[in-house]
C-alpha cells in the first residue's frame, strides 16, 4: 500500500471568496498621528499628574520619623557579626517593653518595634529611625528607644563579661587547688628519700600550672577591660531629630511619579480610543463614508471664545517653553483656513456673478429676455460645529455681496447659529458692497418647516410665514442656508429649501455609520451632494480624499494602508489514499 497522495482540486472553488481585502483600520501611522495630534493633551495630563502627586504628598496624612546615629563599639573589634547582634538586641521585646513602660504607650511591644528601623552604615555606625504620629511623639519615642537600647546592650555585654570572668575564676580556683596539692607532695617528697626525677616532675608541673593561672588572671582583666571599653565607648553621635517631611528628593520622586502615571494614562487612553473608536480623521475615510470627494480639508479653526483664548494662551506658553517660540495660533492662520473653506464652498456655485456663464445658469434661455428661473440655492450642513459653519457661510455671502450679488441667508439650525434663535422676517442686513444681503429664520422648528421650493414629496402648502419670503426669494441671486442634518428627522423638507448640500465634517467628531446614513438620506430626499469639506484635519494625513477610479488603487495611500493583492479563488485540498 502506498502512502497518501495530496491532490489540489480547484474546480470547486468558491467565487464568493474573491476580491481584495479591506485595508487596515488602525496602523502604526494612525497611532503615531493620534499621539502627535494630542501631544499637548498628554503634556497637560503629565503636568496635572505632577500637581496631583505634590498635592497628595502635602495633604495626605503621613508618618513622621525621628532618626539618631549611634557609634557601636564591640568588645571584639574583629567580630564580623557584632553589628547584626546589636540590631537583633534592638528588636527584642525587652527594649519594647521598657519603652512602653516609660512612655505609658497603649500598644504592644511588637507594634512599637515595627516602627523602629535600624540601618547599619558601616561596621561601627548605625542609624535608628522611629516613626510616630507627629514630630514631637516621634522624637520622644526615638529618644526613649535609643536610651533603653544602649542600656540593655550594656547590661548584656556586662552579663557576658561577668559569665566569662566567673568561668575563668572557677578555672583558676581549680588550678590553684592542684598547685597546692603539688606543693604538699613536694614537701613530703623532699623530707624523704625519693627519686629525684619525681621531684623534678612535680616542680615542672607546678610551674606550668602557675603559668596557666597567671594567663587566666590576665584574661579576666582583658575581658573586663574590653566589656567596660565597649560600653563606655558606645554613644550617640547624632541625637534623635525629626526627619523633615517633603525633602527635595522626596518632592522630585513624588512629582516625577505623578507625571509618569499621568502620561502613561493619557497615552494609554489615546491609544485605546484610537484602536476602538469609529470616528474618522482622514480625508480618505470621510470621502469613502459619504461617497463624494473631500474638496478642502484644513486644520482646526479656533472658535475665538473665552475658553479658546485661554487654551491658546496655555498652548502658546507650553510651545514657547519646549520650542523656544510660540505656537502659531494667530489670526492670519485662522483666516487662512477659513478662507480655504469659503473658496471650497464657493466651488458648489456656478461661475462668478455677472458673467455670461452665471446668467446662463440662473436664467437659461430666458435670461436674455429678462426672465428668471429662480436663484441658486446651496446648503451647508455642519456635522458638529455649527458656529464654524455659520462663519464660513457668512463669509461666502460677504464675498458674493462684494461682487454685486443679492444673497439670502437662511438659518435652519435649532441653535440659531447664523441669525439667532428668534424667528425673523426677511430682513435687510447692512453690507459693504454693491449687492444686498437678507437674513431669515423660519418660525417654529426650522428642521420641520418646509421652504418655498416644491420638493419631491412635499405635503401641503407652505406655512403662512413663508408667503412673505416668496417675494424676496425670487429677487435674489443666491440662497445660502445653514442646515442641520439629523438622521432621526425627515430630510424631505431639506429639498424644499436647497438644491444641493455640502457637509462640513469635523475630523474626529463623526463616525462612518453616521456619514453613510446622512449621505443616503440626502440622496433619497433628492438633494445633490457634490462634495464635502473637512475641518480639523490632521497634519499627518497624507490622503487627498478625492477618491480614485473604480478598480484602481489610490496613489496617495501609504504603503502600510494599501489594499493587498486580490485573493485567488478558494481551493479545496483533498487527501486521496492510493491503494
Amino acid at each position: 500500500m502506498s502512502g497518501p497522495v495530496w491532490r489540489i482540486d480547484d474546480e470547486d472553488g468558491d467565487p464568493d471568496l474573491t476580491g481584495a481585502p479591506s485595508p487596515l483600520l488602525v496602523t502604526v501611522r494612525t497611532l503615531g498621528a493620534a499621539l502627535a495630534r494630542t501631544w499637548s493633551t498628554v503634556l497637560a495630563v503629565c503636568c496635572l499628574g505632577v500637581l496631583v502627586g505634590l498635592g497628595v504628598l502635602s495633604m495626605v496624612p503621613h508618618p513622621v520619623s525621628a532618626t539618631a546615629t549611634l557609634l557601636m563599639v564591640a568588645p571584639n573589634p574583629d567580630d564580623a557579626s557584632a553589628m547584626t547582634t546589636d540590631i537583633s538586641l534592638l528588636q527584642t521585646r525587652a527594649v519594647g517593653e521598657r519603652v512602653i513602660a516609660e512612655l505609658d504607650l497603649e500598644e504592644s511591644p511588637e507594634s512599637l518595634l515595627s516602627t523602629v528601623t535600624a540601618t547599619p552604615v558601616s561596621n561601627q555606625i548605625m542609624t535608628v529611625s522611629v516613626d510616630g504620629p507627629d514630630d514631637d511623639e516621634a522624637l520622644r519615642r526615638a529618644t526613649s528607644v535609643v536610651a533603653h537600647f544602649l542600656e540593655f546592650r550594656a547590661e548584656q555585654l556586662r552579663t557576658v563579661s561577668a559569665g566569662l570572668v566567673a568561668g575563668y575564676e572557677r578555672r583558676i580556683a581549680s588550678l590553684q587547688a592542684r598547685v597546692g596539692e603539688l606543693t604538699r607532695e613536694y614537701d613530703r617528697a623532699s623530707a624523704a628519700t625519693v627519686d629525684q626525677v619525681r621531684l623534678s616532675d612535680i616542680v615542672t608541673e607546678r610551674a606550668a600550672l602557675g603559668t596557666q593561672v597567671t594567663d587566666l588572671q590576665r584574661s579576666i582583666e582583658d575581658a573586663t577591660l574590653a566589656s567596660d571599653a565597649a560600653v563606655s565607648a558606645t554613644h550617640v553621635i547624632d541625637e534623635p531629630a525629626a526627619t523633615p517631611f517633603g525633602s527635595r528628593r522626596q518632592v522630585v520622586l513624588v512629582g516625577a511619579s505623578g507625571g509618569l502615571v499621568g502620561g502613561v494614562l493619557a497615552v494609554g487612553t489615546i491609544l485605546l480610543r484610537t484602536l476602538t473608536s469609529e470616528r474618522l480623521y482622514r480625508r480618505r475615510d470621510v470621502a469613502s463614508a459619504l461617497g463624494v470627494p473631500v474638496r478642502v480639508g484644513v486644520g482646526t479653526i479656533p472658535s475665538g471664545g473665552r475658553l479658546s483664548r485661554i487654551w491658546t494662551a496655555v498652548t502658546r506658553g507650553i510651545a514657547t517653553v519646549l520650542r523656544g517660540h510660540p505656537r502659531r495660533w494667530s489670526e492670519p492662520l485662522r483666516s487662512r483656513r477659513r478662507e480655504a473653506l469659503v473658496q471650497g464652498l464657493r466651488a458648489a456655485l456656478p461661475s462668478p456673478l455677472g458673467t455670461p456663464e452665471w446668467d446662463e445658469h440662473v436664467g437659461g434661455a430666458g435670461a436674455r429676455a429678462g426672465e428668471r428661473s429662480g436663484p441658486t440655492s446651496l446648503g451647508l450642513a455642519p456635522m458638529d460645529r455649527a458656529a464654524t459653519g455659520a462663519t464660513v457661510l457668512r463669509a461666502l455671502a460677504d464675498r458674493l455681496v462684494e461682487r454685486g450679488g443679492r444673497v439670502l441667508l437662511v438659518d435652519l439650525t435649532a441653535s440659531g447659529a447664523l441669525v439667532g434663535t428668534r424667528a425673523t422676517e426677511p430682513t435687510e442686513a447692512p453690507v459693504d458692497g454693491p449687492g444686498a444681503l437678507t437674513l431669515f429664520r423660519p418660525e417654529g422648528d426650522p428642521a420641520l418647516t418646509p421652504g418655498p421650493l416644491p420638493g419631491p414629496r412635499r405635503r401641503g402648502p407652505s406655512p403662512e410665514g413663508l408667503d412673505r419670503l416668496s417675494a424676496v426669494w425670487d429677487e435674489v441671486d443666491v440662497v445660502l442656508a445653514l442646515v442641520e442634518v439629523d438622521p432621526g428627522l425627515d430630510l424631505d423638507v431639506l429639498a424644499t429649501w436647497v438644491d444641493q448640500v455640502v457637509p462640513l465634517v469635523t475630523a474626529g467628531r463623526t463616525s462612518r455609520e453616521l456619514l453613510t446614513t446622512i449621505a443616503s438620506l440626502v440622496a433619497e430626499a433628492g438633494v445633490d451632494l457634490p462634495f464635502a469639506l473637512l475641518e480639523g484635519a490632521d497634519r499627518s494625513d497624507r490622503s487627498s480624499g478625492r477618491g480614485a477610479p473604480s478598480g484602481e488603487e489610490p496613489a496617495d495611500l501609504p504603503a502600510d494602508e494599501r489594499p493587498g493583492e486580490p485573493v485567488a479563488d478558494a481551493t479545496r485540498v483533498r487527501a486521496v489514499h492510493a491503494r
